[in-house]
C-alpha cells in the first residue's frame, strides 16, 4: 500500500460568497500532516491512515463553493417515483432475478445517544420487544421466502457497536436471512486549532477521543472488509444502502426495477424537504454536477439563499457493486465532508461524510424522488412517539400508515427535554396517545401523559418550573392550550 506523504497543508481563505466558513480563527496557521508513525502508533490501520490524511487534508484544503456556482437541479433530472412500474405489475420470475442480483447494507455504527442510549441505534426498541433490527430482518427473511432468494443483510457496524450487535445477531438464527457484519474505519478526534489528534502514543484506548467517520464509509470499509468481493463473487450486483433507524428504508421493489433495468451506477432517494428538515443534505448542482449541500455546515447568512431547495437527502440509495469497486480501488471517491464540534468547550473536532456524496462521483449517477414515507428516521423521542402511535402499522417489517388518517403528512411532535431520555419518556407516557387526527404537538415540562389519551389538532401543554401537569387517562384533547398544574389524585 502506497504510504501517505507528509506535506504542509494550507487553510482557506474567507470569501463573502463562499457559502462554508472558513477555519477556525484560531489556527494561526496552516496545520502540518500528522506524523505517518504517530498515527500508527496509536493503533490505526495503514488503510485508516490513508483515508484519515485524506479526509482531514479535505476539511483543511476545502474547495471555496460559491453560492454563484450553485443551482437547482431542473425537473428533468429526477427520476418520480410516481412514475416508476408499480411492483404489482412485475411477474414474481422478474421479481425473483432482480432480488437475486441485490444485497442490502444498513448502517449501524450510531449510537442511541439522541434518545439517552448508550447502545447502538439498531437494539433500540420501535414497538413492544421489536428493534429496529428485529423490522429489518423480518423484512429480509420474508422477501427470500416469498421469492425463493437469497438476498443477504450486510451490517456496517462500528467499533461502538459491533460487540453488542453480534451478540444480538445470535436470535436471529433460524430466520431465513443471512447476515454478514464489517466494522468501518475509526478515526481520532482533532484540536481545533492545530488539527492534530487528540489521542496520544502510549496512552490507553480511550472511546472518547475515536469516532466512526460518517456513512460515507461503508464503501471503502466493505471493500477493505473483503465482503465487496465476496458479493460480487456470488453474482450479487447491487447494495441498497440506508440507515437502520429509518423504518420507512425497505427494499422497495418498483426502484429496484428501475435501477436493474436501467444499470443504474448509483441511485439516491430524495424526498421533499419539511420545516423540520434542519441537520442533513439538500441535493443541488455545483457546476453542472450533482451534490449535496450539508445545511449544519452553511453560513448562517447563506441558509436563506437555499429557501427554494426543496430534495432531501433520505441517505438510502442504491448503487453498482462493480462501480463501488472500481471507484475504491482508484481512490475516485472525492467526498465532501461534514464537521462538529466536541470535546470540553468544543475544542475537538470530528470529520464524517456522509455516503450520499457519493451521487457526485458515480458515472450516470441519478435522484429518484420519493414519498416521505421512505423517510422516517427515528433520532429523539419525538420522532419514537410518531413511529409507536397508531399513526402507523408494521407487517413483516414493512411500516404502513393508518388509512384514518386523511390530514396530508404526519404531524410534527416536539417534546421537551424531560422527555429526550428514553427512560423518562417511558415513565412520562403510559401509553401512546391516539393521534390520528394531530396536527400539531408541542409539550414542555413536568407533564405525564395517561392512558387511552386522543389529541386532535393543535395541542400544547406547558408546565413552567415547579408546576406539574398530569393529563387523565381517556381524555380528548382538541386545539388546547394546558399550562399551570393539573393534579389527578388517585381516591
Amino acid at each position: 500500500m502506497a504510504q501517505p506523504q507528509s506535506k504542509r497543508l494550507d487553510h482557506r481563505r474567507p470569501s463573502e460568497d463562499d457559502i462554508y466558513p472558513a477555519l477556525p480563527s484560531e489556527t494561526k496557521q496552516a496545520p502540518s500532516a500528522v506524523d505517518i508513525e504517530v498515527l500508527k502508533s496509536i493503533g490505526m490501520s495503514d488503510n485508516e491512515i490513508l483515508a484519515f490524511e485524506r479526509q482531514r487534508s479535505a476539511y483543511i484544503n476545502k474547495d471555496q463553493i460559491m453560492m454563484s456556482d450553485i443551482k437547482m437541479p431542473p425537473e428533468e433530472f429526477f427520476t418520480q417515483y410516481s412514475d416508476l412500474p408499480k411492483a404489482d405489475t412485475l411477474s414474481p420470475d422478474a421479481v425473483k432475478h432482480m432480488l437475486s442480483k441485490l444485497a442490502v447494507i444498513k448502517l449501524n455504527g450510531g449510537l442511541g445517544t439522541g434518545m439517552g442510549c448508550s447502545g447502538g441505534k439498531g437494539t433500540i426498541e420501535v414497538r413492544a420487544g421489536m428493534t429496529f433490527l428485529d423490522l429489518t430482518v423480518q423484512h429480509i427473511a420474508q422477501l427470500n421466502s416469498t421469492y425463493g432468494v437469497n438476498v443477504p443483510l450486510v451490517l456496517m457496524n462500528s467499533f461502538r457497536t459491533d460487540k453488542e450487535t453480534n451478540k444480538v445477531l445470535e436470535k436471529y438464527k433460524g430466520q431465513n436471512v443471512r447476515i454478514s457484519t464489517f466494522i468501518q474505519s475509526k478515526f481520532p478526534r482533532v484540536y481545533r486549532d492545530t488539527m492534530n489528534p487528540v489521542p496520544k502514543p502510549g496512552s490507553k484506548f480511550n472511546v472518547n477521543e475515536w469516532y466512526p467517520p460518517g456513512s460515507g464509509d461503508v464503501f471503502r470499509s466493505i471493500m477493505w472488509s473483503g465482503l465487496l468481493d465476496s458479493l460480487v463473487a456470488e453474482g450479487k450486483e447491487y447494495i441498497f444502502v440506508s440507515n437502520v433507524e429509518n423504518i420507512g428504508a425497505v427494499v422497495d421493489l418498483a426502484i429496484l426495477s428501475q435501477v436493474v433495468q436501467r444499470n443504474t451506477s448509483f441511485a439516491l432517494e430524495v424526498t421533499d424537504r419539511i420545516s423540520t428538515d434542519v441537520t442533513g443534505g439538500l441535493l443541488a448542482l455545483y457546476r453542472g454536477k450533482p451534490t449535496l449541500v450539508e445545511m449544519s455546515q452553511v453560513k448562517v447568512e447563506k441558509i436563506r439563499d437555499f429557501r427554494e431547495f426543496r430534495s432531501w437527502n433520505t441517505n438510502n440509495l442504491w448503487a453498482n457493486l462493480k462501480t463501488v469497486r472500481t471507484l475504491s480501488e482508484s481512490d475516485a471517491l472525492d467526498l465532501d465532508w461534514v464537521a462538529s464540534r466536541t470535546g470540553p468547550e468544543g475544542r475537538h473536532l470530528q470529520i464524517e461524510t456522509p455516503a450520499g456524496m457519493a451521487i457526485r462521483n458515480f458515472p450516470g449517477a441519478v435522484a429518484i424522488h420519493v414519498p416521505r414515507l421512505r423517510f422516517r428516521p427515528v433520532k429523539s423521542t419525538s420522532q419514537l412517539m410518531l413511529a409507536q402511535s397508531n399513526l402507523f402499522a408494521f407487517k413483516d417489517g414493512i411500516m404502513t400508515m393508518n388509512p384514518a388518517r386523511e390530514i396530508g403528512d404526519v404531524p410534527l411532535i416536539k417534546l421537551g427535554e424531560e422527555f429526550h431520555k428514553l427512560g423518562d419518556y417511558e415513565k412520562r407516557i403510559k401509553s401512546i396517545p391516539d393521534i390520528i387526527e394531530l396536527d400539531h404537538l408541542t409539550v414542555s415540562g413536568d407533564v405525564v401523559f395517561g392512558q387511552g389519551v386522543k389529541l386532535k389538532g393543535t395541542v400544547i401543554i406547558v408546565a413552567e418550573h415547579g408546576e406539574h401537569i398530569d393529563i387523565p387517562d381517556g381524555v380528548v384533547l382538541e386545539n388546547k392550550i394546558l399550562s399551570g398544574n393539573l393534579r389527578v389524585l388517585e381516591h
